[in-house]
Order: structure tokens, then sequence, then C-alpha cells
């Protein structure tokens, strides 16, 4: 499979039930969050026929406070483990739309975006530790892990926070709001 440096749009076809997200690929929500989420992209197979991503949207807790936007994707078994700078691409999807929506007409989906960096760090998934990479951007704040198997879950803020926060699987549909009708 080929990576392109542009970022895939995702495109749902049709009503998209929760539960057939979660028939697909694991959703991670926030550890201690206040109320349900909300499902956001959901970008599918060229046959359509299963999920590949899924973008689950999380409202701040308290004012003054980031929401956050957690991020599924499926890898593909012959790429596993991706290349670090494909993980890396994925966490600066985040950025790049951010610049765009902000009016950067110039801006470039980057593995290295402009003015930004890059960290190390851990996050928990499920109760489990794992490395993280954290992208730190004037636009964008991200943090993405790679979670066996097969997984990388980016999880995005618009302002930076100050570690990476502890995600747990979403277990029922109810812990999640479909999309939108139309979306």
């Amino acid at each position: 499979m080929e990576f392109s440096d542009v970022p895939r749009q995702p495109s749902t076809p049709g009503p998209i039930s929760v539960e057939r997200v979660m028939a697909d690929l694991p959703l991670f929500a926030p550890v201690g969050r206040a109320g349900s989420g909300r499902l956001g992209d959901v970008g599918f197979t060229p046959l359509q026929d299963h999920v590949l991503e899924c973008t689950a949207h999380y409202s701040a807790a308290e004012a003054g406070e980031s929401g956050l936007e957690v991020t599924t994707r499926r890898w593909p078994d012959m790429d596993w483990p991706p290349l670090r700078d494909h993980v890396r691409r994925f966490g600066a999807e985040h950025d790049f739309l951010q610049r765009r929506a902000e009016g950067d007409t110039d801006a470039e989906p980057r593995v290295h975006p402009l003015g930004a960096s890059w960290s190390r760090a851990r996050i928990g998934i499920d109760g489990a530790p794992y490395e993280c990479d954290v992208l730190h951007s004037p636009y964008a704040w991200a943090a993405v892990a790679m979670v066996e198997p097969h997984y990388v879950v980016r999880v995005a803020a618009l302002r930076a926070l100050d570690a990476p926060p502890s995600l747990e699987r979403v277990r029922h549909a109810g812990e999640i709001a479909p999309l939108p009708r139309g979306g």
C-alpha cells in the first residue's frame, strides 16, 4: 500500500451506526470523561465494506479546557508496524486541517509541519502504557501511538495539553452518539 502525502478525506456512504463502526474498529474515549462523545468522520475501504478510520469528538468538561478528538485508524497488516514518519504524518493531519481551516491556503501536509516540533511521551490506553509521538504546533496539539493489533490512535486538541490523556475503550454503543444525519 502506498502512503500519500495528502490526507485522505473520509467519506461516509449514507447513515452509519455506532454498532457498525465498533464492529470494525475499537473506539476510545478519555478516561473520566463527563458525558458521551459523538462520531465524527468515518473512512471506509475502497469497496466501502469495512470501516478503516473513525474520529470521535469529546467536548471540554470545563470552561478553559480544550475539547478532544480521538481517531482510530486500522493500519494494513502488510505494513505493520508502520514507519515512524507514517505515524507522525497521521498525527500531523490534524495540524494541516486546522491550518487550512484558519485560512492558510499554502499549508501542506507534512511529517514536520512548519513551526512545529515533536516529542515522545507515554499514553495510557485501556490501562496499558504505550509510547507516543506528541506534536506541538501553533495550530494544534496531537499525540499518536501504535496500538496492537494494527491500530494507530491519535488524540488531538486545539490547545496544548500538559500530557496525553489516558484513554479507555468504548464498550457500549450508548457511550457515543451516532453521526448527525447527512454527515
